[in-house]
């Protein structure tokens, strides 16, 4: 995204870099692997995204994370990414003795993983970029992608849940035919080469709030023709305010009409004030207010989602803040 807090591109780094400032500090000390909220609380996953710091954590800060989500009634982790790749400070990957511990945490609380392919750093300058350039991306991602499915061990174990792209869809971006279609071309390969490995392909998608002849409902319909996905929705309250839901219905729509399964992903923070007013560079956030959060949780239990899951337990949950210290008394965890 632009400066503009509501592009696309700035919205996700914003996103990734306020998830990395929360420092995912550690929980409430007493875990239980029982769920300890009521019903209408529960959630059935939570996304996980990993940083470098992750290279660090052992067995007990996996079990930690995971019971957690377990708390809170989840069956499923989602793991955004297990790296990235073309970043400015190299490219860096979760070993797979990380994922392995990830892998062992969620067996042992009853939950799955749906892992996340590595995140292409170079997404959100090719999608900006002409169409030469943007097919080019897709081409080299492509191939790295089966090559990196072909060796991934993580359909043999028992707890994989399938596969997740990390790559986030809005309507701004894919306005025109021409762009939907190589955009699902790419996503065709994509789903296909992780179908070879077994496992379903699930992709997040959004609404920008940025001027644009584009739709979701559009981009949608020409993805759904070409490729077998499940979308996840992100509700976007987190930054654009429970207004944002409104635009999504359409899209609910869609998928109703046409039977779609999908899941819908709550955001569990909120913008936090912009004291250096630099249009959203700086972007912080903070653990929401739970009255909000019950708000969301109603629309998404609404919404004919199969599931629904938040972004994210860790760190909005986990970490030690006055905000995520009354969720956790909320939640009565």
């Amino acid at each position: 995204m632009p400066p503009n807090r509501d592009d696309p591109g700035v919205r996700s780094r914003q996103r990734r870099q306020l998830l990395r400032a929360a420092l995912l500090l550690p929980a409430a000390a007493a875990m239980a692997t029982l769920p300890g909220c009521s019903p209408s609380e529960r959630v059935d996953g939570s996304f996980l995204q990993p940083w470098r710091e992750h290279l660090q954590w052992e067995m007990a800060d996996w079990q930690r994370s995971v019971s957690l989500m377990r708390r809170l009634g989840c069956r499923q982790v989602v793991l955004q990414w297990t790296g990235i790749r073309g970043g400015d400070d190299g490219d860096w990957e979760l070993p797979d003795t990380s994922l392995r511990m990830l892998f062992t945490a969620a067996g042992e609380a009853g939950m799955t993983v749906r892992v996340g392919l590595p995140f292409e750093q170079r997404w959100w300058q090719a999608i900006g970029a002409d169409d030469a350039a943007l097919q080019s991306f897709f081409d080299d991602s492509l191939g790295y992608a089966r090559q990196w499915l072909a060796r991934a061990p993580w359909p043999r174990l028992q707890a994989f849940g399938g596969w997740y792209l990390p790559h986030e869809l809005e309507q701004y971006h894919w306005a025109t035919p021409a762009r939907q279609q190589q955009l699902a071309q790419w996503l065709h390969g994509l789903q296909q080469a992780a179908a070879g490995r077994g496992g379903d392909c699930a992709v997040s998608t959004y609404f920008s709030q940025l001027p644009t002849q584009g739709s979701l409902v559009a981009l949608w319909e020409s993805l759904l023709a070409q490729a077998s996905l499940r979308p996840m929705v992100q509700d976007g309250v987190g930054i654009a305010g429970m207004d944002n839901l409104q635009p999504l219905q359409p899209l609910l729509e869609l998928f109703a009409a046409t039977g779609t399964p999908f899941d819908v992903i709550v955001e569990l923070f909120s913008q936090a004030p912009d004291p250096a007013r630099d249009g959203g560079l700086h972007f912080q956030g903070e653990s929401a207010d739970f009255e909000r959060i019950r708000q969301q949780l109603q629309w998404a239990r609404g919404s004919g989602a199969d599931h629904v899951l938040v972004y994210a337990a860790d760190p909005w949950l986990s970490q030690d803040t006055p905000q995520a210290r009354m969720l956790r008394r909320h939640w009565g965890i």
